[in-house]
């Protein structure tokens, strides 16, 4: 597994709207990202249940 993006920015606070362009232009570069399916994610956490759960 590899390292995640952290942002500064927390687009759950309120603050500045943001521009049209701007939601997708995010929508866009999320898409690019590397998407899992239903039954890796299912075996992932099955997993990390197994090596963590107590």
């Amino acid at each position: 597994m590899g390292k995640t993006k952290t942002f500064k920015t927390n687009y759950a606070l309120p603050g500045q709207p943001m521009t049209d362009e701007e939601v997708k232009s995010m929508l866009q570069e999320t898409q690019q990202g590397k998407f899992h399916s239903m039954q890796d994610l299912k075996q992932k956490i099955a997993e990390w249940k197994s090596k963590f759960a107590r």
